[in-house]
């Protein structure tokens, strides 16, 4: 069982998720917090959780010093950001905190459980669409040459689409190539830049200029 806590300040909508997610048999939600300092507090009683759902604009204590507060008395607990498209700022911060992914709070129940079974088991998830926002914003500081990591001319693409918030799926249909060479490109490129997931990638791509 993957054991979960959740801390959002929305009544509804942290009783909704916890209804969703309980719906799931692999997934145990061992207790909601409406701030961060009850947060701090369930986790002396019952122990540390697999996974955190942190919502990012918490009252008190923000889900910002809550995350980074928690991966570095608790390295090993995943911080899933939740997040809205207005939020760009915090989640560029969140990075910096240790946060393992940032979900949408509009998910579908199917790609929440997803991405809190991919953190679990050591990915990295980051919808798309928040993705193409990040990056974005991270491309704006960009100071040293992507050259520095010996791109191929291909690569070079590739990761031009995966900064812009591509899919695998829709790379490889930009490309007309097969979605087995996409994960190869993208493969080589966390080899040559020494990342092993997408937020690691992420942080490396703030200094980086795609265009050098």
């Amino acid at each position: 069982m993957i054991r979960v806590m959740i801390c959002e300040d929305v009544k509804e909508v942290r009783e909704g998720l916890k209804f969703l997610l309980e719906m799931d048999e692999e997934i145990e939600v061992i207790s909601v917090a409406e701030s961060a300092k009850e947060l701090f507090s369930l986790i002396d009683q019952k122990g540390t959780p697999d996974v955190v759902l942190m919502d990012i604009g918490l009252k008190g204590i923000s889900g910002l010093e809550a995350t980074s507060a928690i991966t570095e008395k608790y390295p090993k607990v995943k911080v899933l950001i939740l997040t809205i498209f207005e939020e760009e700022e915090k989640i560029l911060r969140a990075i910096e905190n240790g946060a393992s992914g940032y979900i949408l709070k509009n998910s579908k129940p199917e790609e929440l459980v997803s991405q809190i079974k991919a953190a679990h088991a050591g990915g990295a998830p980051v919808s798309p669409s928040v993705a193409k926002v990040l990056l974005k914003e991270l491309r704006k500081s960009a100071v040293e040459p992507c050259n520095k990591y010996h791109l191929t001319n291909r690569e070079k693409e590739i990761m031009k689409a995966l900064m812009d918030g591509l899919t695998y799926k829709e790379i490889a249909q930009h490309f007309n190539i097969a979605s087995s060479t996409v994960k190869k490109h993208i493969l080589n490129i966390y080899r040559k830049m020494e990342v092993s997931n997408k937020v690691e990638f992420m942080r490396k791509a703030m200094s980086l200029s795609l265009d050098e």
